[in-house]
């Protein structure tokens, strides 16, 4: 019936205005899955693509205002390590990666409502998502599995109808057994009906 604190987490390249761990409005930060940890930091600075897999530092580059990174902990024991610093694979400044986040087991989505590419497709793999930045704000959702203690891009999300504003994953995210809601605050069709 006694609560302690088991654990103090700061990010391994900590600065200002970095965000780590920001829940404001209708988007969340951080995401707790087990003994499994996802912390958004959404104005995080760095310009690297890939994801560092284990315990390293994560990069200190600024070139990319507010570009935004999650961190994934893991608990052995009472023991928390960093798992994983992710970084979206087409990452520009002003994305703001990491504006939601939600874990379910092996699975993390990440909500990017800044990113700006004009695919209105789903990419089902790993590979680099879409660098054509003509839809300004449309957002995108990005998927990673774990494997071990690896974690990999799984897919790269962008809403059917997406246009500039939209803001595709900086709403509400929901997952759970293999489905995800996104929410896009943006969004403005007069439709009123569900389309299967």
């Amino acid at each position: 019936t006694t609560w302690a604190q088991e654990a103090y987490i700061k990010a391994s390249n900590s600065e200002a205005q970095d965000y780590f761990g920001d829940s404001e409005y209708h988007w969340v930060g951080v995401a707790l899955s087990g003994d499994t940890l996802a912390v958004a930091a959404r104005h995080e600075d760095s310009n690297q693509t890939t994801i560092t897999n284990g315990n390293a530092n994560a990069s200190g580059d600024n070139s990319n205002s507010s570009s935004g990174a999650v961190y994934v902990y893991k608990r052995t024991g009472t023991t928390w390590a960093q798992e994983a610093y992710i970084k979206a694979s087409n990452n520009d400044a002003q994305d703001e990666f990491g504006r939601s986040v939600v874990l379910d087991n092996d699975t993390l989505v990440v909500g990017s409502s800044g990113e700006d590419s004009n695919q209105r497709t789903i990419t089902n793999d790993n590979t680099s998502a879409s660098n054509d930045n003509s839809y300004s704000g449309s957002g995108a959702v990005y998927v990673y599995k774990r494997t071990g203690t690896t974690w990999a891009q799984e897919a790269y999300i962008k809403a059917v109808n997406s246009v500039s504003g939209l803001g595709f994953g900086s709403g509400s995210l929901a997952l759970d057994n293999g489905t995800l809601v996104v929410g896009a605050p943006g969004e403005s069709s007069n439709q009123t009906t569900i389309t299967n």
